[in-house]
């Protein structure tokens, strides 16, 4: 009998495997690569559709296929290319291409070098490249410096909070949210920027001041947590 469950259990198993669409024809991606997400990838490019604010590309990483959204910018069908970090997401719909993909992996760019080459005077949205250029920017009234946001934030969980700061990273419509990175130049323990989920369309450089709803430890699956984020962020004055 116990033989019998066993043998149900990978049959049901194989089932599931094999019950994916016929049109999305690739692999999830391992529980392996989604734990190194912040390793440096190297992938090769099978395809490439351009879907308005976003390219999608299929790509195989060893035995791996699976589709990635990055932002647009040349790509080559055939060609090797590098990218590390990453949000995965599951059962996104992208209505520019009208198709639901299983399983995406977005990220903000993925480049030629294995390792990432610093650009003077780069237009880059990462952090890294606008840090040491950001002066500190006064604190909003009612509202409460980044620096002391992060030294008292378990005192602010699931409180309204007032920030201000500049835009040095922006990702739109993942889960239907932009996701907003601000610095304001001050820190606490070398953290050094805070993410706002919003509804807002800003652009890196801006000096913005939101007001949202302070969240800790925010688990979005995939092994991806965020130890602290400001929800339903809104622009105020």
């Amino acid at each position: 009998m116990r033989n019998q469950i066993k043998l149900f259990t990978i049959l049901f198993s194989a089932l599931m495997l094999f019950s994916c669409k016929d049109q999305a024809s690739y692999s999830k991606i391992n529980n392996a690569q989604v734990k190194n997400a912040s390793n440096v990838h190297k992938i090769v490019v099978n395809e490439f559709l351009d879907g308005g604010s976003y390219a999608y590309i299929n790509v195989s990483e060893g035995s791996d296929n699976y589709w990635m959204a990055i932002g647009k910018m040349p790509v080559n069908v055939g060609e090797t290319y590098y990218y590390e970090g990453g949000i995965i997401m599951k059962d996104f719909e992208s209505k520019q291409l009208k198709k639901t993909f299983d399983f995406i992996t977005f990220v903000d760019g993925i480049r030629k070098t294995e390792v990432a080459v610093s650009k003077k005077g780069s237009t880059s949205v990462k952090e890294d490249v606008v840090k040491d250029k950001l002066i500190k920017i006064e604190t909003p009234a009612n509202g409460i410096s980044l620096g002391k946001l992060f030294s008292t934030k378990e005192s602010l969980v699931k409180k309204p909070v007032i920030v201000r700061g500049k835009v040095i990273k922006v990702n739109n419509g993942i889960m239907d949210k932009n996701w907003v990175h601000i610095s304001d130049g001050t820190q606490f323990e070398s953290k050094k920027s805070l993410t706002v989920t919003t509804l807002e369309n800003v652009k890196v450089g801006d000096i913005v001041t939101f007001k949202g709803i302070l969240i800790l430890d925010k688990d979005f699956g995939q092994g991806y947590v965020y130890d602290i984020l400001l929800e339903e962020g809104e622009l105020i004055q």
